[in-house]
């Protein structure tokens, strides 16, 4: 079953490049259908300050009431403050948390134990510490200005999901992009001490400011993108496309080497591995040695092991490896969806190559977290039908609130 699982899912994704790949070529006239008109660059809806001050303020209380939920389902008493002590216990001392408060602290060591941890961008612990040097003469901690960080970077994105996809989406359906945002079933991330909501509204303020052909913003946003995670790398697709398609009407001047901008982020952290380790790629290494044990493999072979290791370790299945291999599926269903429905094509591509590069890794054990930064999937999941989005919504929202009990108990959600 395994080995089908692996075959299937990989087939699944040469196919969506392919399909893709034959897109995009006939809509930059690279073959000899004649190209698509570009799309305007006038928004479908345009949110005023009321409208993004709602997403703002509504993302960050989703995820607060769930957590609260969550806390309550497992039998709790207290009141708030119980809850803001267990809350504080499992938000900024589980999983990577404690490593990314140690370099917010410290900063990277090229020796020791510590030295492995620079396999953790140095964007958001570098976030952490200047905010925390700001905060520190009013007593504040450095853990409650990571959260500070985590707190204001979420708020901003559920306005900037909100401006994202009021660009090419009517106002019902960009709210319920915003609302699939916020439900999603480990979107609990957003709230602790990890890059992802730092990193969500990087990726969507790059991409917005492409769609408006902004190219200094947006490269200058990729970069910092890049900077925050991996991941960042793909936004360099979706903005060639961009560019691309305004450059058939009409040249795009000096401004478009601002394009390269993710490539100089992530060479920054090539170069912070240089100085430290006297080899840009040293990151690779610690990623392969324990505890991550992290190589690139086929997404088939990686997909096959999920159902393996589901086997062999059923404890974690549910919340690891059974959602890893759903959410992969579920993702693909969504990008096919949006192949078929004409949905913007730098949703397509910025979609498959963030899922495809997610699942290209190893071992993986985060890919719950991960697929939350796949943000065109809550863009096309807006596009379905009016029931069976706010049907996605309703699942989400279930699942958000099971992986959240899970987390509030100490289960191992990395």
């Amino acid at each position: 079953m395994g080995q089908f699982i692996g075959h299937f899912g990989g087939a699944l994704m040469v196919l969506f490049v392919a399909l893709l790949a034959l897109r995009c070529a006939k809509r930059l006239g690279l073959v000899f259908w004649p190209a698509a008109p570009a799309r305007p660059l006038a928004p479908r809806w345009a949110p005023g300050p009321a409208a993004l001050a709602l997403a703002a303020g509504g993302v960050l209380a989703a995820q607060l009431l769930f957590a609260f939920l969550c806390w309550r389902d497992l039998g709790q008493a207290g009141g708030l403050a119980a809850f803001w002590r267990h809350f504080l216990e499992r938000f900024t001392t589980a999983g990577d948390s404690p490593h990314y408060l140690l370099l917010a602290r410290q900063g990277y060591v090229s020796e020791g134990e510590a030295a492995k941890y620079i396999v953790f961008y140095p964007l958001y612990p570098l976030a952490v510490r200047l905010l925390h040097g700001v905060l520190a003469p009013f007593a504040v901690s450095r853990e409650a200005a990571a959260l500070a960080v985590s707190w204001l970077c979420w708020g901003g994105a559920g306005a900037a999901m909100l401006a994202l996809a009021g660009q090419d989406l009517p106002k019902e359906q960009a709210v319920c992009a915003v609302a699939l945002l916020a439900l999603y079933p480990f979107g609990f991330f957003a709230l602790g001490v990890y890059t992802e909501s730092l990193f969500i509204l990087l990726s969507i303020l790059c991409v917005f400011f492409g769609r408006r052909r902004n190219w200094p913003a947006a490269g200058a946003f990729g970069a910092l993108a890049a900077l925050c995670r991996n991941q960042g790398l793909v936004l360099l697709l979706p903005l060639l496309y961009l560019w691309l398609r305004a450059r058939r009407q009409q040249k795009q001047g000096p401004a478009s080497l601002a394009l390269a901008l993710p490539l100089r982020g992530w060479g920054g952290y090539l170069a912070l591995n240089w100085r430290l380790f006297g080899d840009p790629f040293a990151f690779f290494d610690f990623l392969a040695a324990p505890p991550w044990y992290q190589t690139t493999r086929w997404i088939g072979a990686n997909l096959a092991q999920h159902w393996q290791m589901a086997l062999d370790y059923p404890g974690l299945a549910p919340f690891i490896y059974h959602a890893q291999l759903a959410l992969y599926f579920i993702a693909m269903a969504l990008l096919f969806f949006g192949l078929w429905k004409k949905c913007p094509t730098h949703w397509l591509i910025w979609g498959g190559a963030y899922l495809g590069m997610c699942y290209l890794a190893g071992w993986l054990i985060s890919g719950g977290r991960y697929l939350f930064g796949c943000l065109p999937l809550y863009l096309i999941g807006a596009s379905l039908p009016r029931p069976l989005r706010w049907i996605l919504a309703a699942v989400s929202a279930f699942f958000l609130w099971k992986m959240g009990v899970w987390y509030m108990q100490g289960q191992a959600i990395m």
